[in-house]
């Protein structure tokens, strides 16, 4: 009994730390291309490079490493040109003390601002 008592213990030492961040930041349309890599029987792919207009607020896992990301245009609701702001809702997930990879900045309900 002792024992079982002991793991969930420390399982929830080493889960308690883990948590989710999120909060909408505002981007800027750096650039639009278009790859002309693919076959010429499959519609060019478009991409839109957004780089990060301020900082990330201070409860955020991971302040510096998020610079900017590339994303589809159909992920922006609304259409975008270069110069345009727009504004998402980014997520952060920690999985707790065990992480040792990065930590992820997702991108969610992008929209022109």
């Amino acid at each position: 009994m002792r024992k079982i008592v002991l793991v969930l213990v420390g399982c929830l030492a080493l889960a308690g730390c883990s948590g989710t961040w999120e909060a909408e930041i505002r981007l800027k349309v750096a650039k639009i291309d278009e790859d002309d890599a693919v076959p010429t029987y499959l519609p060019p792919r478009a991409r839109v490079w957004l780089d990060r207009v301020g900082e990330l607020q201070e409860s955020a896992y991971d302040r510096d490493n998020f610079t900017g990301t590339v994303v589809e245009p159909a992920e922006i609701d609304g259409e975008v040109a270069v110069g345009d702001e727009v504004t998402c809702l980014a997520k952060q997930r920690s999985i707790g003390i065990l992480q040792t990879n990065s930590i992820q900045t997702e991108l969610f309900q992008c929209r022109k601002a």
